[in-house]
C-alpha cells in the first residue's frame, strides 16, 4: 500500500509581495511628487492632493475589504486587488492630466484596500505555531522594507527614466510587483471565516468621500496668500466649503454607526468598539505616526529636489540612512518589548522611547535646516539614525500594545480600525504638513520653512509619547 503523500507546504509569499507593496506605493509617490508637479504644469496643493488621495479610499475601503475576505474568499479579494493595483499602476503612469491621475490615485487606493487586509487573516488561517509567528515577524520586515525600496528604487527609477518619465516608470514598477503577487496567489490556499459579518457599503462610501474632502480642504489650504488672505477669496472659501463638508461627512457617520447599532447591524466604525479607551487610543496614535511619517516623506522630497535641486535618486539615497535605522530597530522592538515587560507594560515604555528619540531627531534636523549647514546630506544622517529609530521603534510594537490595551472581544476589529487610521494619517499629514510648509515658504526661504514644519513636527512626537503613557493605564493585567 502507498503511503499517503504529505500535505504541500503553505505557500504565502505573495502575501509579502502586497505587504511591501503597501508601503512602496506611499513612498515612490513620494518621491515622484516634484515630477508629477513639472510635468503635469500643477501648483503643489494639486500634487499633494494626488498623492493624498490615495490613503483616502485606501482608509475608507479596508474594513469592508476585509469583511469580504471573510465571506467570498481571502484568496479570490486578494486575486482581485492584485489584479487592480496593476491595472491603476498603468493607469497612473499613463494619465495625460491632473483629472485622471486623480481618478487613478483614487481606484488605485480602492485596489490597495480589497489587499491588505486579507494578508494578516490569511497568514492566520493558513499557517500554525512556528511558522505562523515567523511569518507575523516577516511582515513587519517587509512593510518597512517598502519603505526603503520606494525611497531608493523609486528614486532610481525616476532619474534613469527622466523629467518627463521617471514619475511614470516608477509608478508603473508598482503595476509590475502587483503582477508578479498576482501569479502567486493561485498558490495560496483559500480560506474563509465561519462567521463572517456584514457589509456597511453605506458606512465606507461617507467614510472615504469624507476623508478625501478632508484632505482636499486642507491642501487647498495651501494655495491661500498667507501674507494677504482676503485679498483673493477664491482658495478662502473653496477651503472652507471642503473643510465644512468633510466635517458634515463625519458627523454623518455618528447617527449612521448608531442606527445600524439599534438594529443589530455592522457598521464600518462599530460604535461599541469605539467606545473602548484602548481602541480610540490606539486609532489615534496609528494616526498620528503615520501623519508625521507621511507628511516628513513628502517634504523631504519637496525641499531636497525642488529645494536643493536633487536628482529623485540622490534624495533616495540620502534618506537611505533613516530607512535602514526604520527597519532595524521596527525588527528589534519586539524583543525591547518582551524585555521591559511585554506588550501590556514594555510596551507602552518603547513607544514613550520612541517618541523621545524621533522628537530629538527632529528637533536636530530643524536646527540643522535653521541654520543651514552644509553639507545638508551628511548633517542629515546624523538626525536620520534618530527619527528612522524612533519610527520603527514606534510602527513595531503598536499593533500588540494595542492589543494588549483592548478587550478579548473587541480585538479582532481593532486591527482593521488601526490599520484604517494608519491611512488616513498617511493622507492628512501630506495635506497638513505640505500646506503649512507650502505656507511658510511663501514668507521665507525653503529651507527656513522646512525647519520651522520639521520643529512643529517635535510637538506631535511629544504627543504621541503622551498618549502612549496613558495607552499603559488600560493594559490588561496577566
Amino acid at each position: 500500500m502507498n503511503p499517503t503523500p504529505p500535505a504541500p507546504r503553505s505557500t504565502v509569499w505573495p502575501l509579502y509581495v502586497v505587504t511591501f507593496l503597501a508601503t512602496y506605493t506611499i513612498a515612490v509617490a513620494s518621491i515622484s511628487a516634484p515630477g508629477i508637479q513639472t510635468a503635469l504644469q500643477i501648483p503643489e496643493t494639486r500634487t499633494s492632493l494626488v498623492i493624498g488621495a490615495y490613503s483616502a479610499t485606501f482608509a475608507a475601503g479596508l474594513i469592508m475589504s476585509g469583511r469580504l475576505g471573510d465571506r467570498c474568499g481571502r484568496r479570490r479579494m486578494f486575486q482581485f486587488g492584485t489584479a487592480g493595483l496593476a491595472v491603476t499602476a498603468l493607469l497612473t503612469a499613463a494619465a495625460p492630466n491632473f483629472e485622471l491621475l486623480l481618478i487613478a490615485r483614487l481606484l488605485q487606493g480602492c485596489a490597495a484596500a480589497a489587499t491588505t487586509p486579507q494578508v494578516l487573516s490569511s497568514i492566520q488561517a493558513i499557517l500554525t505555531g512556528e511558522s505562523r509567528l515567523r511569518a507575523v515577524g516577516l511582515y513587519s520586515v517587509f512593510a518597512g522594507s517598502g519603505t526603503v525600496g520606494g525611497q531608493v528604487l523609486g528614486g532610481f527609477v525616476n532619474s534613469t527614466f527622466g523629467e518627463t518619465f521617471g514619475w511614470r516608470a516608477a509608478f508603473a514598477s508598482v503595476g509590475v510587483l502587483a503582477v508578479f503577487a498576482w501569479v502567486g496567489a493561485r498558490c495560496l490556499t483559500e480560506t474563509r471565516s465561519a462567521n463572517p459579518m456584514g457589509l456597511d457599503i453605506r458606512g465606507s462610501i461617507i467614510l472615504g468621500t469624507a476623508l478625501f474632502l478632508l484632505i482636499a480642504g486642507l491642501t487647498n489650504g495651501a494655495a491661500i496668500d498667507v501674507s494677504a488672505p482676503l485679498t483673493t477669496t477664491g482658495p478662502l472659501i473653496s477651503t472652507a466649503i471642503l473643510l465644512a463638508a468633510a466635517v458634515l461627512g463625519l458627523l454623518l457617520l455618528v447617527p449612521h454607526s448608531r442606527s445600524r447599532e439599534r438594529t443589530g447591524r455592522p457598521a464600518i466604525l462599530p460604535a461599541p468598539v469605539m467606545r473602548e479607551p484602548g481602541v480610540r487610543l490606539g486609532v489615534t496614535l496609528a494616526c498620528l505616526l503615520f501623519l508625521m511619517i507621511g507628511g516628513f516623506m513628502y517634504n523631504f522630497a519637496i525641499l531636497t529636489q525642488i529645494g536643493f535641486g536633487y536628482s529623485p535618486f540622490r534624495t533616495g539615497l540620502v534618506s537611505l540612512g533613516l530607512a535602514l535605522a526604520f527597519v532595524a530597530s521596527s525588527a528589534v522592538a519586539p524583543r525591547l518589548v518582551s524585555r521591559l515587560g511585554g506588550p501590556a507594560r514594555g510596551g507602552p515604555r518603547v513607544l514613550v522611547i520612541a517618541s523621545v528619540l524621533q522628537a530629538a531627531g527632529l528637533a536636530s534636523l530643524g536646527v540643522l535646516s535653521l541654520l543651514e549647514l552644509t553639507p545638508f546630506a551628511l548633517w542629515f544622517q546624523l538626525c536620520a539614525v534618530l527619527i528612522g529609530g524612533g519610527q520603527g521603534l514606534m510602527l513595531g510594537p503598536l499593533v500588540s500594545v494595542v492589543m494588549a490595551a483592548v478587550p478579548d472581544e473587541v480585538a479582532g476589529l481593532t486591527g482593521g480600525l488601526i490599520a484604517t487610521g494608519q491611512q488616513t494619517g498617511i493622507g492628512l499629514g501630506i495635506a497638513i504638513l505640505s500646506t503649512v510648509f507650502a505656507g511658510l515658504a511663501q514668507l521665507m526661504p525653503m529651507q527656513t520653512a522646512y525647519g520651522f514644519t520639521t520643529l512643529g513636527t517635535v510637538v506631535l512626537s511629544v504627543v504621541f509619547g503622551l498618549l502612549a503613557a496613558r495607552l499603559g493605564a488600560h493594559g490588561r493585567q496577566s
